[in-house]
């Protein structure tokens, strides 16, 4: 038996004998827990990478914390006297500690068993964020007592993941209790002259390096080896993926030359030359019997949703229907108003689904589909209802495909046979870049934008430049020019009205008030936001289309589906709370006009790498690929869009590389990381 055939004899040992459920604390709730969240065995448990290593800090006088509000802090002292508030079903727990120095609350939000815990004199720790409310408070990080206090001070703390039902601190007990009991029975697949030659540490020594380091050397040189396993496993997916999609048999979707010329000369403006680079790449890709899977990047205004109608046009001049899906019902009715005259003059029927359709107007557009009449249905998420049926669905449109989750995706995939699929966006999601820059996607890139255009620049706005940026708008305005002032929150929320805390940021229905009384409020307001009606909702839109106002306040709602050419100007506020990602999308908005735009973020410097970036970068794709260094890349084989990942500690183009070499001289590692189901099986 070889080394890998005996490892992996062991390896299957350990998974099918010991499951979490033979841990101690873990019944069978916490069993489906986590399960749910893909800890099936212990070796799972084994190879969860802690989010962070930190030093935990010595306890500081109750006095200072005020003087850090934000900041992390560690008290130690005695319960002073405790109270007690609800909410509808929202409750605060607040706890007042006194050491020498002074007093302050400890806020507990929805946590009601916790009043029963607490006696007035009894000694605690305290681990929490400064916070203002109702003067300084801490909210309650990690709770130290006599019977199990808090880890002494420089001690190594791992930061363990947070899993739904499951506490940070629980699995980071489970954690440690598996690798006490199991790391010395792991078998390594890789030879050792190897691992040494590499740098890289055995599974076993891994294992204890993640959960018990002795230092941040060792810790990281663990995390390096837990990379390396997802890329071995991810490349051995993404090649069975492969191969299982080239079994497929997929509508074939061919035009001639001269049906083609015909198709493009229907469109009411000549296509730019990366349009017609990927117009080439579509028009191969739905000749071929074997499913499409490819993503379109480009930025906001560049023309994606002209490729799309291309390729439904092209799919319905092959006998077959296309659905075009998008986010909101704003963008899905802007896409069938904007091209169904286009499709009607190539003798085309198409239809509108979404959830605000009356009885009579879904019953319609349910049978027009059904029995093929409608050859593009343009819809939202109500293309994925079970009563939606297509007669001969070949290719699905996937417009601002990061708003949709990966099942959702599948599940309109799944009304056809073995469907093409074209997934289009501005700032692909770090899931589905990874995917892309690892082989399981096709890859078209828009970067030309069409002419007509002008330039927006971007300004992270300091004390010092305010007045620089009212200058600007002003301008704008006087000029007859609209404006975005977008803050990521609607209003406070009850838990903060309760507790009386500092606002964490502006509000929509604030910053509206703060302007409605200001020199701005001359050029006329309007508010938009998520829990408006929809009917309400585009009455306001439409006044500001008609510019009867000037100055839109509103959420992200208007993230897509929104094009007012007049808009130049844009101000996100508490800019700290979005991702680099959905503040590129949002100023996206602006720039559709020959005049020059700008884009004033005003926000926290604890995001000033973020606000550098967008000053300096308008290129989506260079955009997204910041955002997957920052925030992961989700399970690239799963289900989940973004978040922690073992790839996001280390060099993610150092471990493919490793892993592609390591499974092409040893085929039978793959062996080793089976499969998983397809990202669009149907």
């Amino acid at each position: 038996m070889s080394r890998a055939q005996g490892t992996r004899a062991i390896t299957d040992e350990i998974r099918a004998q010991d499951t979490p459920a033979r841990l101690a604390g873990v019944g069978p709730r916490r069993a489906a827990l986590l399960a749910a969240a893909g800890i099936h065995s212990v070796r799972d448990l084994l190879l969860i990478a802690p989010l962070e290593l930190e030093s935990f800090p010595p306890p500081q006088p109750i006095l200072d914390v005020g003087r850090a509000l934000g900041n992390t802090a560690r008290i130690a002292g005695k319960v002073a006297r405790m109270s007690f508030s609800r909410f509808g079903r929202r409750s605060l727990l607040r706890i007042a500690v006194e050491d020498q120095s002074g007093r302050i609350d400890v806020l507990f939000f929805n946590q009601v068993w916790l009043r029963e815990r607490f006696k007035v004199g009894e000694p605690i720790e305290v681990l929490g964020r400064a916070v203002d409310a109702k003067g300084t408070a801490l909210t309650c990080l990690r709770l130290g007592t006599a019977e199990k206090p808090l880890p002494a001070a420089g001690e190594l703390v791992a930061r363990y993941p947070t899993i739904p039902g499951i506490s940070p601190g629980f699995l980071a007990d489970l954690c440690q209790r598996a690798e006490q009991a199991c790391a010395p029975g792991l078998m390594d697949p890789l030879e050792s002259s190897w691992l040494e030659q590499h740098r890289i540490p055995d599974l076993a020594r891994c294992v204890r390096d993640l959960h018990r380091p002795m230092d941040m050397a060792a810790f990281h040189g663990a995390l390096r080896r837990v990379a390396l396993e997802r890329a071995l496993e991810l490349e051995a997916r993404i090649a069975m993926r492969r191969a299982e999609n080239a079994t497929r048999r997929a509508p074939v979707l061919s035009i001639s030359d001269a049906e083609e010329r015909a198709l493009v000369a229907r469109f009411p403006y000549a296509l730019t030359a990366g349009q017609r680079r990927i117009s080439s790449e579509l028009r191969d890709d739905l000749s071929r019997a074997v499913p499409m899977r490819r993503l379109l990047q480009g930025d906001v205004g560049s023309g994606k949703t002209a490729l799309g109608l291309y390729a439904s046009l092209l799919c319905a001049a092959s006998g077959y229907q296309s659905a075009f899906m998008a986010p909101t019902e704003l963008l899905a009715e802007q896409h069938y108003l904007g091209l169904r005259a286009l499709c009607s003059a190539a003798g085309l029927e198409t239809c509108l689904l979404s959830g605000s359709l009356g009885t009579g107007a879904r019953r319609e557009a349910l049978e027009a589909v059904a029995s093929g009449r409608a050859q593009i249905v343009f819809g939202t998420h109500a293309l994925f209802s079970e009563a939606v049926r297509f007669q001969r669905l070949g290719l699905a449109v996937i417009d601002e495909q990061q708003r949709f989750g990966v099942e959702q995706r599948q599940r309109l995939a799944g009304k056809g046979l073995h469907t093409h699929v074209l997934l289009m966006s501005a700032t692909p999601i770090p899931r589905t870049l990874a995917l892309t820059m690892y082989g399981d996607l096709d890859l078209s890139i828009l970067r030309e934008k069409p002419p007509g255009r002008g330039p927006v620049s971007t300004l992270w706005v300091r004390r010092a430049q305010r007045a620089q940026a009212l200058a600007r708008m002003q301008s704008a305005l006087e000029a007859g020019q609209r404006m975005y002032w977008v803050v990521p929150r609607i209003g406070e929320t009850p838990e903060e009205r309760e507790a009386g805390a500092a606002s964490q940021g502006s509000s929509a229905e604030a910053r509206l008030a703060r302007l409605a009384s200001s020199p701005l409020a001359k050029f006329g307001l309007e508010l938009v936001h998520g829990r408006l009606p929809p009917d309400e909702r585009a009455a306001r839109l439409e006044r500001f289309r008609r510019g009867e106002v000037q100055i839109l306040v509103a959420t992200t709602v208007i993230e897509v589906g929104v094009d007012v050419p007049e808009a130049t100007v844009m101000v996100i506020e508490s800019a700290e709370r979005l991702g680099l990602a959905q503040m590129h999308q949002l100023r996206g908005r602006i720039g559709r006009s020959p005049v020059p735009g700008a884009c004033f973020l005003y926000g926290k410097p604890k995001a000033a790498e973020r606000f550098l970036r967008l000053e300096q970068d308008s290129d989506g794709f260079s955009i997204a690929e910041a955002d997957l260094l920052q925030r992961g890349m989700g399970e690239l084989c799963g289900v989940r869009q973004a978040g922690a990942s073992e790839f996001s500690a280390a060099a993610p183009e150092e471990s493919l590389a490793l892993a592609r070499a390591l499974l092409s001289s040893n085929p039978l590692l793959r062996a080793e990381y089976p499969g998983a189901p397809a990202a669009f099986d149907s």
